[in-house]
């Protein structure tokens, strides 16, 4: 995992574990989307041992997984300055 549900629940400032199931769905759902958009993996560690360091795409799944989470509409749109912001990211971490 790249992230767990605590620093989820920090980013999002969400102080309930009502939704802690809900939220791991998110997390998953968010690394493989992720994975399959970037076409990368995402070890835990580096080929020497050492724990690779993913602030970054971090950052992305932050802001992914809490925009699901506050926006459990059945459609809708998405905000520009989301798409923006997302996209960027993704670009960046694409050619990381």
């Amino acid at each position: 995992m790249i992230i767990t549900l605590q620093e989820i629940k920090e980013y999002a400032r969400i102080d309930i574990d009502e939704d802690d199931q809900l939220l791991e769905r998110f997390i998953v759902a968010a690394e493989e989307y992720l994975e399959n958009a970037t076409g990368k993996e995402y070890p835990e560690n580096d080929s020497n041992g050492n724990k690779i360091d993913y602030t970054l795409e971090k950052i992305y799944l932050q802001l992914l997984i809490s925009y699901w989470y506050e926006n459990r509409a059945m459609a809708g749109k998405t905000g520009e300055a989301f798409n923006y912001m997302t996209k960027s990211l993704l670009l960046q971490l694409q050619l990381k």
